[in-house]
This record gives structure tokens, sequence and C-alpha cells, in this order.
């Protein structure tokens, strides 16, 4: 062999081999790349495809350890995945707010019932809680809970928020629990809206002190007037039959008391025994208001019904004494409450599918501030007077109720000095449906 076959037969060889070399490089890069694509594709919740690259060494190894866990690791990122939407799912659908904030106190999470509550908008995650929520109490709590040493309770009374037009101040019963570390780096607070439930609980607690002194008054009176009969002044002529009256009186005020507690009892219940069918409003109208006429005219009110020729003929689902009720309760206080010389006046309307009955005084009038308590039981606006004039204290409540059982409506406007209107607004029956409360 020459030196010339030599020499070109080495330089066949080194190409040979630098050509080997470069396809093997190519062939590793290609899996490393192929590898990179996989973990993006892994990253990007994609689906992975196993990689096909043939080479040895280290990317071998690595593209084929790549295909043994890549199926592993998708099936727990898919589970993690759903147990992430399953987890959002129960928080969404929670009627507590939650809220998650990390150790600096900006938020974390929020589900839907907190971003209601405090109307914290789609760009809260990643804020300060102070800046998103204007209440120190919740800032307060969510301090607690980040300092203290395990879980936090309180209740806290929160001033009105933008977004609470009809809540002046709401109740929360606040739950605090800090994330494992020491410290914790974060919390999750969860706040429940116990604010009618308080109500509910005042209201609860007003009845049964309205309710004791209301029985006990009129029992007070019938015991002293007969202990002082029983002492002697049951032969006093004088005084005995005084006294008898006074007792009659007070067992009279007695049994309206509890007849009107069993009613009210009864309509909460849903359990009332009227009989509601379709029924002419205006004869029951007429008559209610026709028996208080003498009471209006001892004090020289200007007693006035007006009943329009539409609502003559008008129909509604309801029953007779259902109506009486109602008439009489709302006429009963415009006459208690309306001095002497006053106006009232009742009117029977049809308004589109309604029928409207308003019952207006000039008399003393409602305080602004009473206006939506006015229907609860036994309230009253003044108490002295409401009592002195017979009244139970349940009325309105019992108004309320009724109209609600025959699927209406009741209102109040009023101004002190000024006078008073109440609208009741039931629907009325179909058109052609005839009374059954017309004579035979």
């Amino acid at each position: 062999m020459t030196a010339t076959t030599a020499w070109t037969t080495a330089a066949v060889l080194g190409v040979a081999w630098a050509a080997a070399l470069a396809t093997l490089a190519v062939r590793r890069a290609r899996a490393l790349a192929e590898v990179g694509l996989g973990v993006q594709s892994l990253g990007e919740g994609r689906p992975v495809r196993p990689i096909q690259a043939r080479v040895g060494g280290a990317a071998g190894r690595l593209a084929r350890q790549f295909n043994l866990v890549a199926p592993g690791l998708e099936d727990r990122l898919a589970q993690l995945e759903g147990d992430r939407q399953q987890l959002r799912a129960v928080l969404g659908g929670l009627a507590e707010g939650v809220v998650a904030v990390d150790a600096r106190s900006r938020l974390v999470f929020a589900n839907d019932a907190a971003d209601r509550l405090f109307d914290l908008g789609p760009s809260a995650v990643g804020r300060l809680v102070a800046e998103l929520i204007r209440a120190p109490q919740v800032h307060e709590a969510i301090d607690a809970t980040l300092l203290g040493p395990g879980p936090h309770r309180a209740e806290i009374a929160v001033p009105g928020l933008e977004g609470w037009p009809r809540a002046p101040e709401r109740s929360f019963s606040v739950q605090g629990t800090p994330l494992p570390g020491n410290p914790p780096p974060g919390a999750v607070i969860v706040f429940q809206d116990v604010t009618e439930i308080r109500r509910l609980e005042r209201v609860r607690q007003d009845f049964v002190a309205n309710a004791s002194h209301e029985l006990k008054t009129p029992l007070a009176a019938i015991k002293a007037y007969t202990e002082t009969l029983i002492d002697g002044a049951l032969y006093d002529e004088e005084v005995n039959v005084r006294f008898l009256s006074q007792i009659d009186d007070q067992a009279d005020r007695l049994d309206r008391l509890i007849q009107d507690l069993l009613s009210l009892a009864r309509l909460e219940s849903g359990h009332d025994l009227y009989n509601h069918i379709p029924t002419n409003l205006a004869p029951v109208v007429r008559r209610s208001v026709e028996a208080h006429r003498a009471r209006a005219e001892a004090k020289e009110i200007r007693y006035k019904l007006d009943i329009s020729a539409e609502a003559e003929r008008a129909v509604a689902v309801a029953d007779e004494e259902a109506i009486r009720q109602v008439v009489d309760n709302l006429v009963d206080n415009a006459i208690k409450y309306t001095p002497d010389g006053g106006r009232i006046s009742v009117n029977l309307s049809v308004e589109r599918s309604t029928i409207a009955l308003v019952v207006a005084d000039t008399g003393i009038g409602i305080p602004r501030d009473d206006l939506p308590r006015i229907f609860e039981r036994f309230y009253r606006v003044d108490k002295a007077r409401s009592r002195e004039m017979g009244g139970t204290g349940l009325g309105l409540s019992i108004v309320k109720h009724l109209v609600g059982s025959l699927g209406g409506t009741v209102a109040v406007e009023s101004r002190p000095g000024v006078g008073t209107t109440f609208t009741v607004r039931l629907p009325a029956a179909a058109e052609g449906v005839r009374p059954g409360n017309e004579p035979a």
C-alpha cells in the first residue's frame, strides 16, 4: 500500500467516524428534545406520546425512563386535577364564605359565597385582604388565626359594606384554621352568616317576654279585683258591680289575646282552618267596614267607603272570615289611632289582575324607623297607648300572615302627624270564575 492510498483510507475512515459521531449526537439531541417536549406536555396537562428515539448512553436511559414514568405521572396529574375540580365544586356550593390567605394576609382563594359576600371581584387573588374588605373585624379574625397556636373561633358583627344595601350590619360566625407549619404559611377562614339566626332569636325572646307581659297584666288585674271583692267589697254596692265589670273586661282581653295567638299559630304552621273558594270581596268588605261605622262616628271621624264598579264584580280565591279579619284589623287600627275629627277612607279597586284594598287614615302616623317592624308579633310603636286602647299587638301580624296565605302582599306608608296607608293586594281569580259566596 502506497502512502497516498494509506492517507486516502485514513481520510475516508475519519469522515465515516465523524459522520457516525454526528448522527449519534443528532439522535441524542433529538431524544433530549423529545424528553423536554414530553415534560412540557405533562406540565401543561396535554397527552404525552412515547419517545421513539433509539439511542444509547445517558440520553437513551433518560428516554426509556421517561416512557416508564410518564403514564403514571399522567394518571396522577389527572387525578389531582379531578380532585381540584371536585374541591372547587364543593367549596363553590357552600353557603358559607371560604377564604384562604398566605402568611402575609394576601388572598390565595375565595369561593363564590365569599366573593358575593364581600364583593371581591375577579382580580382579588394576590391582593391584601385589607385592600379588599373594609372591615377591621375581618382583619382581626385573620390575624388571630395566623398568630394563634390553633383554630380560632369567634362571632363578629360587621357594619354595612358595599353590596349590603338593606343590611346595616351582619353577624358572622368565624372559624379560622392555620395551615400546617411553624409559623403557618397561611390560613383558611370560614364565614357563616348568622344574621337571620340572631334576628330570629331576638324575635323569639321578644315574643316570650311580650306574651308573658300581655298575659300577666290582665291576670294581675283580675286577681287584684277578686281579692278586693273577697275582702269585703263584694257587699259594697258602690264598687262591686264596677269591679265585676272590670274583671269581665280583663277576661275578654285575655280571650282576645288567646284567640289571636291561636289564629297566628295556625297561620304560621300552615294548618289554618279557612276554606278558600272564589269569593266576591265587595260584600264582605262592605259589611266589615259598616260594622265599625258607629265607633268612627262616635269620634266624629269622616268615614268613607269607596268600591269601584270593577271591584263590585271582582272575585278572589279567599275565605270570607279571612277577608273580614284583614279588614277588621286594619280599620280597627285606623279608628284607634286617628284623633277626633280625622278622616278614614277604605277603597276597593282592581288594578290589572290584582284586587287592591287600601285603608288610609289621618292618624298619628308611624315613625320611619318603626315601619320595618310593625308586622312583628306584639310590636307596638307606642306601647303605653296601645295597651290603654286594648289592643293585643297581634293584629298586623295576623294581617300579614292571612294576606300571605291568600297569595297576596301588604304594604304600609306612613308619616308621623300626617297619617298611615295600608295597601293589601290579592290576585284576582281568572276571568269567568263565579264566586261561591253569592246568595242562592
